[in-house]
């Protein structure tokens, strides 16, 4: 398994993680600050490790521009 598949992995994780904080009553704050710098630098490090052929880089584009669920 490539890098990149375990980013995406990581990047979808951190996203249901998220978005479980957001739904909660009463939000921590500090933890969605930390989830979403830690989604941020996945998504960077996901830039870097992404494949150059046309179909996987068509893919992972799709699931970084995703929007979150509300």
């Amino acid at each position: 398994m490539h890098v990149y598949h375990w980013l995406l992995a990581a990047y979808r994780i951190v996203g249901r993680e998220l978005g479980r904080e957001r739904r909660r009553r009463f939000p921590d704050t500090a933890r969605l600050t930390r989830l979403k710098k830690e989604r941020l630098a996945i998504k960077d490090r996901l830039a870097r490790h992404a494949p150059v052929n046309g179909y996987t880089l068509a893919f992972v584009r799709r699931i970084l521009a995703r929007p979150e669920p509300a």
